[in-house]
């Protein structure tokens, strides 16, 4: 589509390689066309930086989270996949509001998250979307599911914090059954995360909406990682 709902080129949902790039070359042809008819010019290249993220905008004290989702070694097979999923993967993002995020900061010792954080954190994110489109899991679909935060250390003005817990999720013949490790660090002086990787592994089964499952039901094991923005 243009900018002014011009329709140029398109194609439903996954596609081959071949059908992907004749759908590309036929929009540029498309547009190339449109653009002669209608004595388009061409105008500089914008040189605005562009945010580099999806999500809501970030926010002071908040939480941007990058999630990966990916399958896990299974043998002697590193990157399980077949002809029409070579080395699967796929990405999202996850947003925590500084309310939020101060869930995962107790001021000493070991406390639980949120429940109702944590829940909607698991239920957004802790899904089958390696190879494809997966909804989040439904309230009820979560079964079990805590996470930790524990106060391990403080250099000056930074805190840092080990992140445990787990999880479990079940319909039908869907199901994923992550443990949960990760990492925080928090610098009290600026009132920004310095630091946040939390890691899901677990054993998944079944399939669901676009997900690409339907000859891997599994049970096989799967990973999520969460993963502060802009974090190295």
């Amino acid at each position: 589509m243009t900018a002014g709902g011009d329709y140029l080129s398109g194609r439903f949902a996954r596609q081959s390689n071949q059908i992907a790039r004749a759908t590309l070359t036929g929009g540029l042809e498309a547009w190339e066309k449109l653009a002669a008819q209608r004595n388009y010019e061409p105008k500089p290249v914008p040189t605005d930086r562009l945010d580099l993220f999806g999500g809501k905008p970030l926010q002071k004290g908040g939480l941007k989270l990058e999630v990966a989702y990916r399958d896990f070694p299974r043998g002697d097979v590193r990157r399980p996949g077949d002809a029409r999923f070579p080395n699967p993967h796929n990405l999202g993002w996850y947003d925590l509001s500084p309310a939020e995020a101060r869930s995962f900061l107790p001021a000493d010792g070991k406390q639980k998250v949120s429940d109702s954080v944590f829940r909607k954190l698991a239920i957004t994110t802790l899904k089958d979307a390696v190879r494809g489109q997966m909804n989040g899991w439904k309230e009820h679909e979560m079964t079990e599911g805590e996470l930790h935060s524990e106060k391990t250390g403080q250099s000056g003005t930074v805190s840092t914090y080990k992140l445990t817990g787990h999880a479990k999720f079940a319909v039908g013949d869907r199901t994923y059954e992550p443990a949960l490790f990760g990492l925080a660090k928090f610098d009290s002086a600026s009132g920004e995360f310095t630091q946040f990787q939390l890691i899901a592994s677990g054993q998944r089964t079944g399939k669901g909406g676009a997900n690409g499952r339907e000859t891997d039901l599994g049970p096989a094991p799967m990973g999520v990682g969460l993963q502060l923005y802009g974090q190295e």
